[in-house]
């Protein structure tokens, strides 16, 4: 499991390398929010079966804290709410500027035509 938080935060560093110079075609955000709007979608139930991981481990193993495991699971439980319901905001958000941007294409200077999606691959 813990392989897998790593490959999301090199994702988005990915995503914060290749978007800090030059235009984004609406056609090519709008694509990107498509797949980010997920985070906000499956964030908040992974923080939720983690919260719920987390409380069931004070249960069946032999926790240890520097104060009572049940006060700093239960802060852990507060917190890790909290962001969930922020990811879900973050899922809705994104969702509506990608709404926001579904209408609008862009003229190819090199062909002269109009594109709605600036992958030759895509076939719509």
């Amino acid at each position: 499991m813990a392989g897998w938080p790593e490959v999301a935060c090199e994702s988005i560093r990915a995503i914060n390398h290749l978007t800090d110079h030059g235009p984004i075609p609406a056609p090519t955000l709008y694509r990107v929010l498509g797949e980010l709007k997920g985070v906000g979608h499956f964030l908040p139930q992974a923080l939720a079966q983690m919260t719920r991981g987390l409380q069931e481990s004070l249960g069946l193993y032999r926790v240890y804290d520097a104060r009572a495991p049940a006060d700093s699971v239960l802060e852990a439980t507060l917190l890790l709410n909290q962001a969930l319901r922020k990811a879900a905001e973050l899922g809705k958000l994104l969702e509506a500027a990608q709404a926001a941007i579904s209408e609008q294409g862009y003229h190819d200077e090199d062909e002269g035509d109009p594109t709605l999606f600036d992958d030759g691959d895509d076939p719509r």
